[in-house]
């Protein structure tokens, strides 16, 4: 697991901070047991200190007034930043497990080991479906055999429906029963069942990497599903492997990767960059944060820009990350990236700072718009040692805060407010027949027909309208992550 705020801890805060004002709250005898009431102090002072939106919401604060919020975490996601009846902040959010949230964005965690999508049965009310869009290497989904487009029809032998959908995800072990699309396009009945215990593991968001020869060039494509902090020690590998190939182009599947670490997304963008831009260590994006901190930050000289580089280091949690990627670095022009509206975060981050660098192309459906980053914070990550004198009946708390904008070079975002649209619209299908990397699977073929390659090939399945509709479903693994791990700090005298 990794360690999130250790250079942005800030000191002591006292009642004349020029930020933070509150006072803590007094030793009596509380009606709101001393946990919650340090849980609220705790969200209380970091949105008045960090958040993006804080002069926004500063009317809003006293409701987490330790004395009188029982649930800080409502609280939170109720005054979090909204434009009238419109939420414009979905991602700020108090936890009693910050463990719990940083293992996740961390590819972390009990799991089955893969990525689901749900559809609705329309011509049964009520009863849903479950396709497997992918499985992680070395998983018990893959162990058992199954694969994308797999369809789950029952759970534990039961319907899929609105009370046990879930369980797909959140039980220690399964029973799923699978079937398979009919000749003609419509959902098969139960083949076999399949028994899936969940494992502690890490899942490998380096899921697939080729090349394929287009139009008399090479084209290297990448899948890659979260950018968390393991994967900066294997990405150039992947890299050196597409020079070796002698690739031109680059396709980048980031279909389903909702995030992650702006270290990660630093040095795959420094992998991708012209070679030029990033021996020169152009600025690959900056950051825009709370006018009292912008302020702040100019007054005390910090550079708030992301450079591209050919050294890329990580230092914490047990992570001993220093490494040269100049030799990884493919001195590309021109990137097509496979989007859709689960492509957040450190992925628009990445395409929003490459853009003014490279000829860029986008396959899919627009992102999903998460144009901010955030720190995820523990109560020793905001108040240092006096976490642990003066706060430990706080225990596990801790808060995932926006914190800034994101932006290019020139301080535009092209993910605000509602994502990135594409240049070319496609469809992920995971029951158009074909796996992930096969040329005619219908997202990668879209982008390929875009790199050059003539339209060749059928769907798997034709005919009549099936009686089904694709839904999107939220099963906590998180979406829309960026986390800043290297953030000036704010030191109050």
């Amino acid at each position: 697991m990794l360690a999130m705020a250790t250079l942005f801890v800030a000191c002591g805060k006292q009642p004349d901070d020029p930020v933070n004002n509150n006072t803590e709250p007094q030793d009596e005898t509380p009606k709101i047991s001393k946990e919650i009431q340090q849980a609220s102090y705790l969200a209380q002072n970091v949105l008045q200190t960090y958040y993006l939106w804080s002069k926004e919401i500063s009317k809003d604060l006293g409701q987490l007034n330790p004395e009188i919020c029982e649930d800080p975490i409502s609280v939170v996601k109720k005054i979090r930043y909204h434009q009238g009846n419109d939420e414009v902040d979905h991602w700020t959010q108090l936890t009693d497990d910050i463990k719990s949230m940083t293992s996740s964005v961390e590819g972390l965690g009990l799991t089955y080991g893969y990525e689901l999508q749900a559809g609705r049965i329309t011509n049964k009310t009520g009863v849903y479906f479950l396709i497997v869009c992918y499985v992680v290497k070395d998983g018990p989904a893959e162990k058992a055999g199954l694969k994308r487009g797999d369809l789950i029809m029952t759970i534990d032998g039961k319907d899929i429906t609105a009370d046990n959908i879930y369980d797909a995800f959140n039980t220690a072990s399964v029973k799923l029963g699978i079937a398979h699309l009919t000749s003609d396009g419509y959902l098969g009945s139960v083949e076999k069942e399949v028994s899936l215990k969940a494992v502690d593991m890490w899942e490998d968001p380096i899921l697939l990497d080729t090349t394929y020869t287009v139009a008399g060039k090479k084209v290297g494509y990448l899948v890659y599903n979260s950018f968390d902090v393991k994967s900066m020690e294997t990405l150039p590998d992947v890299f050196r492997k597409f020079k070796t190939n002698g690739i031109e182009e680059l396709i980048l599947d980031l279909r389903y990767n909702g995030g992650g670490f702006v270290k990660t997304e630093c040095e795959l963008a420094s992998l991708i960059a012209p070679y030029a831009n990033v021996s020169a260590k152009d600025i690959f994006q900056t950051e825009i944060y709370s006018p009292a901190l912008m302020q702040y930050y100019a007054d005390a000289h910090y550079d708030l820009n992301t450079y591209f580089d050919t050294e890329h280091t990580y230092k914490a949690s047990g992570y001993n990350i220093n490494q040269d990627i100049s030799d990884a670095n493919v001195d590309l022009k021109k990137v097509t990236f496979i989007v859709t509206d689960g492509s957040a975060s450190a992925s628009e981050g990445l395409i929003v700072g490459l853009g003014p660098y490279m000829d860029v192309t986008l396959v899919g459906n627009q992102t999903y718009g998460k144009y901010c980053a955030g720190w995820m914070m523990s109560a020793e990550d905001f108040w240092g040692t006096q976490a642990k004198e003066n706060y430990s009946m706080i225990g596990n708390w801790g808060i995932y805060v926006m914190v800034s904008k994101f932006a290019d070079k020139s301080g535009n975002n092209a993910a605000m407010p509602d994502g990135i649209p594409v240049d070319i619209n496609a469809s992920d299908n995971p029951l158009d027949g074909y796996q992930l990397g096969d040329e005619n699977e219908t997202m990668l073929k879209a982008a390929l027909t875009a790199a050059g390659k003539p339209t060749v090939g059928t769907r798997a399945f034709s005919g009549n309208q099936p009686v089904y509709e694709m839904e999107r479903i939220e099963h906590g693994k998180p979406r829309g992550i960026l986390i800043k791990s290297d953030i000036p700090p704010v030191k109050f005298q």
